[in-house]
């Protein structure tokens, strides 16, 4: 799956003790325009897993070429509160994590989820949008590593 070249997102939900929690992920994609809905392909063994579950929302920020250090600290192993501690994080009321310098953030509302092997496909109705102007091209990830300019 390494030669599987793809966009990175990070996907963002709260905790059930209200803290932010976030996974970087490859596997997004659109799944219709009206209503606009995307799916994120979750790893059951994730630590987030439960939580974004039992959230019922989640927020796909898809990261662009100035956002790789953030991508890095998301993939280090870092703890789950110093993640968030670099990057412009915005939230409202109890939402999920915006990242406002993300190419695009896809608010979301689960509809369904779907048991995938050892992943959990979670199919979400996008409720809000931010697209902020940010110039760069995506950041994507190729071989075991990050490509960007």
């Amino acid at each position: 799956m390494s030669r599987l070249a793809a966009g990175v997102s990070l996907v963002t939900t709260i905790g059930e003790d209200g803290a932010p929690l976030g996974m970087l992920a490859t596997a997004v994609t659109s799944v219709s325009a009206d209503p606009p809905t995307l799916l994120v392909c979750v790893n059951q063994s994730a630590t987030m897993h439960a939580d974004l579950i039992r959230s019922g929302t989640f927020c796909v920020n898809v990261l662009g070429e100035a956002n790789a250090e953030i991508a890095r600290r998301f993939s280090s192993g870092t703890d789950r509160a110093a993640r968030f501690a670099t990057g412009d994080w915005r939230r409202v009321g109890r939402g999920a994590p915006v990242l406002a310098d993300s190419l695009v953030s896809f608010n979301c509302r689960i509809e369904t989820t779907v048991p995938g092997g050892t992943h959990t496909v979670v199919i979400g109705r996008v409720v809000d949008l931010a697209t902020p102007p940010v110039t760069g091209g995506p950041l994507v990830y190729f071989g075991r590593g990050y490509l960007h300019g």
